[in-house]
């Protein structure tokens, strides 16, 4: 299942995250713990795209082998 929309929206996020520390290293923007709450969010998202990734190679493989039954 190919859902390019998360991979866009988790690229975009991702970058603003980036974007986001390198302001803080420099010179402030937010607070750590907005940065910290964006990170879990990005490798919520990560994550969830990852679960989805590895359903469909799962039932591929559980297809492949029911000629054994």
């Amino acid at each position: 299942m190919k859902l390019k929309w998360i991979d866009i929206i988790l690229i975009l996020l991702g970058l603003f995250i980036a974007y986001q520390i390198l302001r803080a290293i420099f010179g402030g923007s937010w607070q750590t713990e907005s940065i910290v709450i964006a990170l879990v969010i990005f490798n919520l998202g990560l994550t969830w795209k990852l679960n989805i990734m590895l359903e469909g190679h799962i039932s591929w493989h559980k297809a492949k082998n029911n000629f054994y039954k």
